[in-house]
């Protein structure tokens, strides 16, 4: 692959001036072709006010792009005919069942690497305790014995991570391995893919970076120990050196140094999508284009971007230590400068660190809490200066209809949306696992309680009446004069 040296500074300039504008403390880069690295760097530091500077040798955590790794063992062990794509989940994982036990016996191994298990998207394995077979299956069948597939097997592209969940259950059954072994010593190791490993904290390693997240506009560390039952799906930490190398091997497909890891055949099939939705081919883990294949991933305090283009025989990725979607975008930018193309200029209004659904969270709550002072603060200012006196009224029936009934129904329907329906499509186990949206999860805890003051602020406002003092005394001065002789 040849580039011009000053492409190599392009890239440089778009990273560093992304980091600088949407305040991002670190960033890594590799680019690669069949042959090697052609350029790697890294950029700025690990954490947030730290001196320690970001090297091609951080380790990141890289998320989803973890499933293309889990997807190559699984490819591994097929072409070692210990597996056969084809057969049902069952023969592996003879436990598998959802609520149709029937239909979900029909999931192949298959199914689960191309995303058209039926498994719905919300699913997760976040709440799964415990690291071995013996303790996380009996928690997974549980889980999935109410869920219903959300379409036939095999005909339906539905992303979900629990199918990388099931993989890496199934990887571990058949090996005899736990998930992190297996992948050490078959992938990683042959590779030569020296600091790359499954693990749940990014920073148990040397020279790893700290995650960062925003908190209502303000960049924050955040340190996240994932369960050991989403390494498949989620759990990868690597480096820029060890990503180039990877990136090699993907694109060698006869590489003969390479034929114990995978055939050069099966390489070509993982390339290779096998079900489309829209104009995006899915396969494999990966999503693919017309001229590239590629693959996101992000953790709550990282993200990464990696891209394929076989046809020119190269790939690079980048990675960063903030949640961001910038990142994406970032590296999109520079596959248009590596194809001498004009990068795209990235605003700093067009993300913003606050999204307008948080903000509108925020606007209701305070919206609400105005509304209970405007009903309250003139009876509280007349009663605490004696201006008058409040009493309670017997209710009427339209009083019970809207105030008590009415209102309690609605409050428990805001109450319901907030901490059983949203976990619930989130695939959290509840609203303060919810550890991707932070803004989130708070913007709706304040809104729950402001329309719980709000609606107990109703009934009471509707049962509580003020007479003004100087009509008490004048009635009661009234009543006790003596009649004139």
């Amino acid at each position: 692959m040849t580039i011009h040296q000053d492409r190599f500074q392009f890239i440089d300039e778009e990273i560093t001036q992304n980091m600088q504008r949407f305040n991002i403390p670190g960033m890594a880069f590799v680019l690669a072709d069949e042959n090697g690295t052609v350029y790697s760097k890294g950029y700025g530091v690990l954490k947030q006010d730290s001196a320690l500077k970001v090297n091609t040798s951080t380790n990141f955590h890289i998320g989803s792009i973890s499933k293309v790794f889990t997807s190559l063992a699984i490819m591994q062990l097929r072409d070692a005919g210990q597996i056969q794509l084809n057969d049902p989940v069952t023969t592996y994982l003879p436990w598998f069942a959802t609520k149709d036990p029937n239909l979900s016996s029909r999931v192949t191994i298959r199914d689960l690497l191309n995303h058209t298990s039926g498994l719905p998207g919300r699913l997760n394995a976040h709440d799964l305790t415990g690291a071995s077979l013996e303790t996380i299956e009996p928690q997974l069948s549980r889980k999935l014995q109410n869920v219903s597939l959300v379409a036939e097997p095999g005909t339906t592209y539905e992303y979900s991570n629990i199918n990388y969940d099931l993989l890496q259950l199934i990887i571990e059954e058949v090996s005899a391995l736990s998930f992190p072994d297996y992948m050490s010593q078959q992938i990683f190791q042959p590779l030569g893919m020296k600091r790359t490993f499954f693990n749940q904290d990014n920073e148990l390693e040397p020279n790893s970076a700290t995650g960062h997240r925003y908190l209502w506009g303000n960049l924050r560390p955040f340190h996240e120990h994932l369960a050991y039952a989403t390494l498949g799906s989620a759990g990868l930490s690597t480096n820029a050196t060890d990503l180039g190398i990877y990136i090699s091997f993907l694109l060698s497909d006869s590489a003969a140094s390479n034929n114990s890891v995978l055939q050069s055949s099966s390489l070509r099939e993982m390339r290779t999508a096998a079900i489309y939705d829209s104009s995006i081919g899915y396969g494999y883990g990966w999503e693919m284009t017309r001229n590239t294949i590629e693959k996101k991933g992000g953790l709550p305090g990282f993200t990464a971007n990696l891209i394929i283009v076989p046809g020119k025989s190269y790939g690079f990725a980048l990675f960063a230590n903030s949640k961001q979607n910038i990142t994406d975008e970032t590296n999109f930018n520079i596959y248009r400068i590596l194809e001498g193309d004009t990068p795209i200029h990235l605003a700093k209004a067009d993300y913003p660190a606050i999204s307008p659904i948080n903000k509108s969270l925020l606007y209701i709550s305070g919206l609400l809490i105005f509304i209970v002072l405007l009903m309250w603060l003139p009876t509280l200012i007349r009663c605490f200066t004696k201006q008058g006196v409040c009493f309670l009224l017997k209710p009427t029936t339209a009083t019970i209809l809207i105030c008590f009934v009415l209102n309690i129904t609605i409050n428990l329907a805001v109450q319901y949306y907030i901490y059983i329906y949203v976990p619930f499509v989130s695939g959290a186990p509840s609203l303060y696992r919810l550890t991707t949206a932070p803004d989130s999860v708070n913007g709706l805890t304040l809104l729950s309680i402001t329309w719980l003051v709000f609606s107990i602020s109703v009934v009471c406002k509707s049962l509580v009446r003020l007479n003004k003092t100087s009509q008490r005394v004048q009635k009661s001065t009234k009543s006790i004069t003596p009649p004139r002789q």
